[in-house]
């Protein structure tokens, strides 16, 4: 009788310990659903980007990330309802981060260009980069060179001579109109012929602005050139419902009330001081160069 009635009572035990194990596999289930996230969504979103760029990506006097991008990954967290981590990244190792799972997303001002489409899935943009010309002011007078100048008539200006840095757009953009451009490995090189008036063009990036202020007296920007560069962020081939996401947020950030609706009074000072011209803020790089709000 005694060894049937500890019998019966491990059967007794192995039943509540059932019952009890199912409670708490219950409580988990409905504490996840009341979550209504999946709990690989509350692991911090890792951003990639290369904090030596201000002013959209630095760190501040106690080596924290600030800029514009990292304020962009912050709202980002703050859309999603996720943590955001910044994983200081060398720019030549961006797409490598996320080919290893050391960051989920890049933002890092990355242009979108066919071989990297090869490796990693862009977002929409949300910044834009302009294609100017430093030219010779000599040269500008008496070619009568002004932004109302369509490119094709500016680079089919008689007896033009251009300087372009080898593998760059400053030598692919002039060449796209039919013109021979002198090819330099240096950058120092080229500006060096624009000075000396032995070069009448070079073209380039955003970068061409603060090229100009080094050298008022003898250049001009010439800004009509129609082609500009796209950034946009990048993920993981493959992993379209962060994509989707990214793209949706973008668009909120153009939107009224929208990041870029606040983002203004903060960085267009620090943005105009970067390209070497007051005149220039914010949304010099947030709109393409034909203007409006880019459709995301």
């Amino acid at each position: 009788m005694k060894k049937k009635w500890n019998s019966m009572k491990k059967k007794a035990g192995v039943l509540m310990a059932a019952v009890l194990m199912l409670g708490v596999l219950g409580g988990c289930a409905s504490s996840s659903e009341e979550s209504g996230r999946n709990p690989q969504e509350r692991e911090p979103l890792k951003v990639a980007m290369d904090l030596k760029f201000p002013p959209f990506t630095g760190t501040d006097e106690n080596g924290d990330p600030e800029g514009l991008e990292v304020d962009i990954a912050y709202a980002l967290g703050e859309y999603l309802d996720r943590d955001i981590e910044i994983v200081n990244t060398d720019f030549s190792m961006l797409i490598t981060s996320l080919e290893t799972g050391e960051a989920d997303v890049v933002i890092s001002d990355m242009s979108i260009k066919e071989e990297r489409k090869e490796k990693v899935d862009f977002s929409e943009p949300y910044l834009y980069g302009r294609t100017l010309a430093l030219v010779d002011k000599d040269f500008a007078e008496k070619n009568h060179v002004t932004n109302d100048m369509t490119p094709e008539e500016f680079f089919s200006i008689e007896g033009e001579r251009v300087v372009g840095l080898a593998g760059t757009i400053s030598v692919s953009v002039p060449q796209s109109y039919g013109v021979e451009v002198e090819e330099v490995t240096e950058i120092a090189s080229a500006l060096m012929e624009i000075n000396q008036n032995t070069a009448d063009v070079l073209v380039g990036a955003n970068t061409i602005l603060g090229d100009h202020a080094a050298n008022k007296d003898t250049t001009i920007v010439y800004e009509g050139i129609k082609e500009y560069s796209q950034s946009a962020m990048a993920v993981k081939k493959g992993n379209t419902e962060l994509l989707e996401q990214l793209n949706s947020f973008i668009k909120s950030m153009y939107e009224d009330g929208g990041f870029y609706m606040e983002a203004g009074e903060k960085y267009d000072e620090a943005i105009g001081e970067y390209l070497q011209d007051e005149s220039k803020g914010l949304e010099y790089r947030i709109y393409p160069p034909e203007g409006g709000v880019p459709e995301v």
